[in-house]
């Protein structure tokens, strides 16, 4: 008798386990075999919003003349999340169909906790789905479409960000630009240093404040790149659109520390103020920045201001010649002999379709001229000797060893001097021979290695060699003339 009671007691304990498992239990798993569905085809440039109605609130982001933004408070979204939708949706398979007719949403998350979202497309058609929990193993998610009843699982990654935060869906990047399209850049820095540039021409840049020079091309891209690649890394806060100084103060932002100003030709200056460092993230050196004209204060990098305050000498153009060598369409050579090296004379090479020509139309050989072109329209300047010498004569440029003239295609010409030999640069294992350069009609003067003056001497030498077999022809050919005119004169 015990026994049998034992046996009711443990039947009726399997019996609450059951209804315990059936009511508590996830979703059940795939009942139907692995279907790959496709769920959503669609071209990723035909869809223009997206509508996310959560629980707890709702998110809208709309494509507009401008790129998109999250609607309302009309943020700019992240090309990031933006690309994500796109990418994610435009072909959704599903990996299984899990039922065709549930009973229970709520199993799945579809119920009221799901979440809901609206793809609008330029043709002014419409899609919907319900986007619900993960399922046991989390790596799938179980997803409705709507209209619909059946009940599908995708992959985590096509649908698990729509639960991420209002933040998440804002665009980090928010002062980009393109860098080709920058006329101007001005820095109004700590302790009242200022900085400006103006774009020179295509590849060139000088410096207008503090002092007046060419600037370095590479440089000034880092600090254009600074500014392009800020990130925020908090949003502290949304201000009145515009914000007042009253708004602005108490991050630093209403008397900014500094104030960079990035001047365009066809748009608007984008306008950065770096406020105060943010004490409590003073080991991430972290500091407030805003744009003027908006209203948002961000949390960013506060090491952006480590380039600007460099010392002004850093930016100086150390590609003096501003002459990029794919643009020389003609070299002029007028090489001096020097104590060690005897190799002198003046040569002219064209660049031909295919090829470098000499002045005669003869092809050169080998690749010398294109080097010739290359060193000498990229000199760069090892060191700057002299912003405004008393006299050239200091350095040997008022008689140079080299005065090579660079003709580009589109007419402009750039004179280059190359003078005494000047204080060599110690290496560990030997001394390196510099020699001091300039260009005819400015007035700076610097030390450049000798590469320059290397191959104009090889220049000179093939144009010699090439003398010589002309020569050495013209002889031939006189002497087969002159003993073809003694036959003829023979009896």
């Amino acid at each position: 008798m015990k026994a049998f009671k034992g046996t009711l007691v443990a039947a009726a304990l399997l019996a609450v386990v059951f209804v315990a498992v059936k009511t508590l239990a996830p979703a059940p798993e795939v009942i139907d075999t692995p279907t790959h569905q496709a769920l959503f085809t669609f071209e990723k440039q035909d869809l223009i919003r997206v509508e996310i109605k959560r629980p707890e609130d709702s998110l809208i982001l709309v494509e507009t003349d401008d790129g998109w933004i999250v609607a309302g408070p009309d943020f700019r979204a992240g090309k990031s999340m933006v690309n994500r939708v796109k990418h994610q949706l435009h072909d959704l398979t599903s990996r299984a169909t899990v039922i065709e007719a549930p009973e229970d949403l709520v199993l799945y998350g579809l119920g009221p906790q799901a979440i809901e979202v609206t793809l609008n497309f330029r043709d002014g058609s419409v899609q919907q789905f319900r986007a619900g929990d993960p399922n046991p193993s989390s790596v799938s998610y179980y997803i409705q479409p709507i209209p619909g009843d059946a009940v599908y699982i995708v992959k985590k990654s096509a649908v698990d960000y729509y639960a991420f935060t209002v933040d998440d869906f804002r665009e980090r990047r928010f002062a980009t630009f393109d860098s080709k399209a920058v006329d101007t850049l001005e820095a109004e820095l700590p302790d009242g240093a200022k900085l400006k540039f103006r774009r020179s021409g295509e590849r060139t840049w000088e410096m207008l404040e503090p002092r007046e020079m060419d600037a370095s091309r590479d440089e000034v891209r880092g600090l254009l790149g600074r500014v392009s690649a800020l990130k925020a890394w908090g949003f502290t806060a949304d201000l009145s659109k515009p914000p007042s100084d009253e708004e602005l103060a108490p991050y630093g932002l209403d008397e900014p520390r500094a104030r960079i100003a990035v001047g365009f030709g066809s748009r608007e200056p984008i306008v950065l103020r770096v406020g105060d460092p943010i004490s409590e993230k003073v080991n991430e050196e972290m500091a407030y920045v805003t744009l003027e004209g908006e209203w948002t204060v961000y949390e960013a990098k506060d090491d952006l201001l480590n380039d600007y305050t460099e010392e002004p000498e850093t930016f100086r153009n150390e590609k003096f010649v501003n002459l990029h060598h794919d643009q020389v369409v003609r070299v002029d050579v007028d090489l001096k002999a020097g104590p060690k090296d005897p190799a002198e004379g003046q040569v002219t090479i064209t660049r031909g379709v295919d090829t470098w020509q000499w002045a005669d139309g003869a092809p050169t050989a080998g690749s010398t001229p294109e080097r010739v072109a290359m060193r000498v329209s990229g000199m760069r300047a090892e060191e700057f000797v002299s912003d405004s010498p008393e006299s050239l004569a200091i350095y040997g440029l008022d008689e140079p060893r080299v005065r090579a003239v660079l003709y580009s295609e589109g007419g402009e010409q750039k004179v280059a001097l190359i003078g005494d030999e000047g204080p060599s640069r110690q290496l560990e294992d030997r001394e390196v021979s510099r020699y001091y350069a300039t260009i005819e009609g400015e007035d700076a003067v610097y030390l450049v290695d000798r590469g320059p003056l290397d191959v104009c001497q090889d220049l000179i030498r093939e144009h010699s060699r090439k003398a010589e077999r002309d020569d050495d022809i013209d002889e031939r050919h006189e002497a087969m003339d002159e003993a073809r005119k003694q036959d003829e004169e023979a009896p």
